[in-house]
């Protein structure tokens, strides 16, 4: 069974560090993740530099991977360096939407409509952030999932469900699966934790039996979202490997690939550590 890893260790990984890690570093991890076998990595995010300054090299990091914009200025910029691959996100929970994006989900649908239209549906993946629940909104209302997934299917192919606080459970994981399944999407998982990596392999696992074949993971477990209370650690893309080759799937990469971009990983968390 092939199983695809997305990597997204330079941009949410990233994003919420408190000290700018240096553009060559950037673009250093990034060859050395293509170079271990990932390819499908999402490279940078071209938000507002006042609000994520941490991607504000975007630009120069750029080399052809996938990028996430959250409005028509982002797209613009990423346009202009030759960006194909393009994510976009929002929320079931307009709190978040308002915190994270400044707008509602209505307001970000009508947005994203001015520009996604140029983009290649098989080229876009749509994050669902909050999608298993939130600490401002609670529980997701299984009608407003099917919603979101329809604005999804809107501008991409791929729906990711995002469990931004570490609170999914495996039953969620498989109605979200068939939810995606039953009007040809792709489904795809993007997982946090708060701690206990174990939970969030375990979605992992549910999604496998439910026809998920598409799973985000960031190296060294780099991440967090910058915008959200309690969001924890991404699940490591060294955990994913282990487990997916572990239970036979054919993911393309071997653990011992991934040791060179766990050393600037390393180097990277020192230099947090340092800068406080």
């Amino acid at each position: 069974m092939r199983v695809k890893i997305y990597e997204v260790g330079p941009r949410d990984g990233l994003q919420a560090l408190s000290h700018f890690v240096d553009t060559a570093t950037k673009i250093e991890l990034i060859n050395t993740l293509y170079t271990a076998g990932l390819n499908d990595i999402e490279e940078t995010s071209f938000a507002h530099p006042r609000l994520v300054p941490q991607m504000a090299d975007a630009e120069d990091v750029f080399s052809g991977g996938s990028v996430l914009v959250m409005n028509k200025r982002g797209y613009e910029r990423a346009k202009s360096v030759g960006a194909k691959k393009i994510n976009i996100v929002f929320s079931p929970c307009e709190e978040f939407n308002k915190r994270n994006l400044g707008k509602t989900r209505d307001e970000l649908y009508e947005e994203y409509s001015s520009f996604m239209g140029e983009v290649d549906k098989e080229d876009v993946r749509v994050y669902l952030s909050m999608a298993f629940g939130s600490p401002y909104g609670g529980a997701v209302n299984f009608d407003l999932m099917k919603e979101c997934i329809d604005d999804a299917k809107m501008f991409g192919n791929t729906v990711v469900f995002a469990d931004t606080v570490g609170v999914g459970s495996t039953e969620e994981v498989a109605i979200y699966a068939n939810m995606a399944l039953e009007v040809n999407m792709t489904p795809a998982l993007h997982l946090h934790h708060t701690g206990d990596e174990e939970r969030a392999i375990d979605l992992v696992y549910a999604g496998i039996n439910h026809g998920i074949r598409e799973f985000d993971s960031s190296i060294g477990g780099l991440g967090g979202c910058p915008f959200a209370e309690e969001s924890g650690a991404n699940l490591s893309t060294e955990t994913l490997v282990r487990y997916l080759n572990g239970w036979g799937c054919d993911t393309g990469i071997h653990q011992d690939d991934l040791i060179a971009a766990l050393r600037i990983v390393s180097d990277i968390r020192l230099k947090s550590v340092m800068a406080i």
